[in-house]
């Protein structure tokens, strides 16, 4: 059947967070696309929609606070037109300051409170008892259907629109689950179950209970049996540590061992001597190996002495040969670049020629140029001039008026004040008609009056041919005219203040200040196109202009002369650039050969002066020691050296005949054998006490009496539990069985959601479903070509894709089942690649055949091919 609609149709945000004042007007029945730029305050603009419907007007605290513009203390005000089942609803709210509500539509007004709980009743929400809403809580549809920025690709979020959809389900297909009947068996099967099972299917209740304590029982029943185990253990190891202490003393094991200890210490003992006789001969190696290296290391020294003087010899030699040729290049290179000089020197006269030919020709076609600006800017000079002219006038009518909208708001609420002063006074008059016979007349205070008469206060009729008629109104018209004259003084006072005549003359004076002010705005928009600059600059750029074209003889110059003669001058400059490369070039390689000289020159300075020092050295080195000499020392001390490593080798075979390493392993090996002995013997003795008073502890007896005891009890109780488990597993099964039942049948319950999703989902997905939960009914799977996949495995783009797809499907159910319908989109669909953006704009175009769409967004070239009208914040 056909729903009942609700369209916006116009929406005004004054003073609301960010936005100052912002109204979006003339939307369509279809698609509504909405533009602003980042941080323009389009969600925002969603809150001011959700606030007006959902807030009450009274609202305080955070939620207040969350209105106000960020540092101000404002009175942020939200006005709603909208139209619900053919008939058109105004509502307009107020909230912190001068809080009010307003709701008017089908020939019915409300105001304050009487608004919240209409709204409530018209959309079908819940609204908060005390503080801010939430969309989830008390927004009904509304929460599924308008979706915030950042939460297009997450699940629906139902929440309180749940029962209107199970409602609208429901009055589709009927009842498929049993009616309540069914739902109270299953119910009833479910409470049967939860006496015996939790919801991860373990046991509760008695019946944990019982099983618990066969558990507990159980383990102590094990405790029990292995305290019995530990108490034959212990009998059986106390047994055999009596056995081994009766060993080591019948054997005298620790005497022994210790008599074996001292034979091994006098053994080692022994090896001392030989040890220190190797030690002295190895000093004595070491001492004489050590005079031999260095009568070796100084006759060493002089060899090397005597092959640096010959070597540096003819060093010096080679280095005073290289001098000479360097020196020659040298020469060569200083001719080669005085002629490099010579030619750039050329070129720099041919470029500076070049150079100013060019200046003289750019400046002849500079002034040709500024004579034609000099025409165009004098126009535009005048028309800006003309413009900001206007301009100025309208702004001092603005800036002198001194009538504001709020004054004639006041002027107007006196006016409502006295009309309302006037009708109750009217309405509390005495009314008198007149029906005089024979042209008589009657009169109030010396006039003549009409036929019919209307009196507020006491007064004395005259009658022609009767006399005279005291009336008297009833009690309170003087209270009541007192006010109408009270209201009529203010207004005359309010009027007077402002200077004005009377009520229209203020509209009128208004409209005018809108009018100035629209032709400040026109004319400054025209200033800013002739003069983007300002006027002074575009004054100031017409005198350069005309100070350019002043002076020096017209020539006939063409921009391709100029060209021609920039050709040139880039050539000119080009050679002269390659003149100073080469000339650059030949000085680098000069300086170079400079530097070789000079290195080469100390190169022969450095090797004459070490050439006579190591003559010096060696003369020297050889008045205290000839070479003879030092071949002798070497010679020497390398016998006494071979004599010393003879003495050595002996003292090691003679120690090494004594096998001291076998002596130390044997003398460690009895040590530690009477120490692990000793250790033993002391350790088990420990224990033997030890078990020994456990055992007198534990008593074997009653241990035994309490075992027949535990075992009985176990049996008895195991045997209840049997029954109770065969009772338990009975009510799983009931329930299992007609839960499995009741799934089977809300395949039903949820093919409409599938049927309205399956025509969008063809337009981006062929062969898919969506899967939702039967009972919160938010997205479970996606099945594509026979997959299921879960809803939050899907990348986020297809997440965004299949949760607004869903949003339609649910709205076109709840339209159809006469729920209010329509759908705002806050920046969705922004991670949608391209081909998938175009299928879904064929998705919004198909769900706007039947209900209002409005799609907020910062990206309008995404929509443009929508074809919806775009209205612009």
């Amino acid at each position: 059947m056909a729903g009942a609609e609700m369209k916006l149709r116009r929406i005004e945000v004054k003073d609301f967070r960010k936005l100052g004042h912002v109204v979006i007007d003339d939307l369509g029945d279809g698609l509504n696309v909405i533009v602003g730029d980042n941080e323009a305050g389009k969600s925002t603009l969603l809150a001011a929609l959700r606030a007006a419907l959902f807030e009450r007007h009274r609202v305080g605290g955070a939620a207040a606070a969350a209105m106000q513009p960020y540092n101000q203390s404002v009175r942020p005000e939200v006005a709603l037109e909208f139209e619900r089942d053919g008939a058109i609803w105004n509502l307009r709210k107020a909230f912190c300051q001068r809080q009010e509500a307003q709701l008017s539509g089908n020939g019915e007004r409300y105001t304050g409170d009487a608004v919240e709980d209409k709204l409530a009743e018209m959309f079908g929400f819940t609204p908060s008892s005390s503080g801010g809403t939430k969309p989830q809580e008390h927004h009904g549809v509304f929460g599924l259907l308008w979706v915030e920025q950042g939460m297009s690709h997450r699940q629906l979020g139902i929440g309180a629109g749940r029962n209107h959809l199970a409602s609208a389900l429901e009055r589709e297909i009927g009842q498929v689950t049993g009616g309540e009947r069914g739902r109270a068996l299953l119910s009833a099967a479910e409470a049967r179950r939860d006496q015996f099972w939790d919801k991860r299917g373990n046991p509760r209740g008695d019946f944990k209970s019982l099983a618990g304590k066969i558990e507990d029982d159980r383990q102590q029943l094990a405790d029990m049996n292995r305290q019995m185990a530990e108490h034959d253990e212990r009998v059986n190891r106390l047994a055999g540590i009596q056995n081994i202490l009766a060993r080591y003393q019948r054997d005298d094991t620790l005497e022994v061992l210790r008599k074996r200890a001292a034979a091994a210490r006098e053994a080692f003992a022994a090896v001392s001597g030989l040890e220190e006789a190797l030690r002295a001969a190895e000093s004595s190696a070491e001492r004489a190996k050590l005079r031999h290296e260095a009568s070796v290391a100084r006759n060493a020294t002089r060899q090397k002495l005597i092959a640096d003087l010959a070597a540096d010899l003819g060093a010096s030699e080679s280095a005073r040969l290289a001098r000479e040729e360097a020196s020659a290049t040298l020469a060569r290179l200083d001719a080669v670049a005085a002629q490099a000089a010579t030619r750039l020197d050329k070129m720099v006269e041919a470029e500076r020629a070049a150079t100013a030919r060019l200046r003289g020709m750019e400046q002849a076609l500079a002034r040709r140029q500024a004579a034609q600006a000099v025409a165009r800017l004098t126009g535009q000079l005048k028309l800006a001039e003309e413009a900001d002219e206007a301009r100025r006038k309208a702004l001092a009518l603005v800036q002198g008026a001194t009538l504001t909208a709020e004054d004639l708001a006041a002027l107007e609420k006196l006016e409502r004040g006295v009309e309302q002063a006037r009708m109750r006074l009217e309405a509390a008059s005495v009314r008198i008609t007149l029906h005089p016979s024979a042209g008589q007349a009657a009169q109030v205070g010396g006039k003549p009056v009409g036929a019919e008469l209307s009196l507020s206060r006491d007064t004395t009729l005259v009658l022609e041919g009767f006399g005279e008629i005291g009336i008297h109104p009833g009690g309170g018209t003087e209270e009541l005219a007192r006010a109408a004259d009270q209201s009529a003084q203010a207004l005359e006072s309010a009027l007077r203040r402002l200077g004005l005549a009377d009520i229209a003359a203020a509209r009128a004076a208004l409209r005018q200040q809108d009018t100035a002010r629209a032709e400040v705005k026109t004319h400054g928009a025209t200033v800013a196109a002739l003069a983007p600059n300002g006027i002074e600059a575009l004054r100031q750029e017409l005198v350069r202009n005309a100070l350019l074209a002043e002076g020096g003889e017209a020539q006939a110059v063409e921009p391709a002369d100029i060209e021609a003669a920039r050709r040139a001058s880039v050539e000119i400059e080009a050679q002269l650039r390659g003149a100073e490369v080469e000339l650059r070039e030949r000085r680098n390689a000069v300086e170079a050969a400079r530097r070789e000289l000079a290195v080469l020159d100390e190169r022969v300075s450095v090797a004459e002066t070490r050439c006579a020092r190591l003559r010096e050295e060696l003369a020297s080195a050889r008045a205290t020691a000839d070479d003879r000499l030092l071949d002798e020392e070497v010679e020497r001390e390398r016998q006494a050296f071979q004599a010393a490593n003879e003495a050595r080798d002996a003292a090691r075979a003679a120690l090494a005949g004594a096998d001291p390493e076998a002596k130390q392993i044997a003398l460690k090996q009895a040590e530690q054998s009477e120490r692990e002995i000793e250790a033993d013997i002391r350790r088990l003795d420990v224990e033997k006490r030890e078990i020994e008073a456990a055992l007198r502890a534990l008593g074997k007896d009653g241990l035994g009496e309490q075992l027949a005891l535990l075992e009985g009890q176990i049996t008895a109780a195991e045997a209840k539990l049997k029954s109770v488990a065969l009772e338990a597993e009975a009510a799983k099964l009931l329930h299992t069985t007609l839960a499995d039942a009741q799934r089977e049948t809300k395949d039903r319950w949820l093919a409409p959601v599938r049927e309205r999703s399956a025509p969008y989902l063809r337009l981006i997905q062929a062969d898919s479903d969506i899967v939702l939960h039967d009972e919160t009914f938010e997205i479970e799977q996606l099945v594509r070509n026979g997959v299921a996949e879960p809803f939050g495995a899907l990348s986020v783009g297809a997440r965004e894709q299949i949760a607004v797809i869903t949003r339609i499907a649910l709205a076109d159910i709840l339209r159809e089942a006469g729920q209010e319908a329509c759908i705002v989109l806050d920046d969705a669909l922004v991670n949608t690649d391209e081909a998938r953006l175009e299928r879904m704009h064929l998705v919004l175009g198909k769900a706007a055949q039947n209900q209002q769409v409005l799609i907020l967004t910062c990206r309008e070239r995404d929509f443009l091919q929508l074809g919806a009208p775009i209205r612009r914040m």
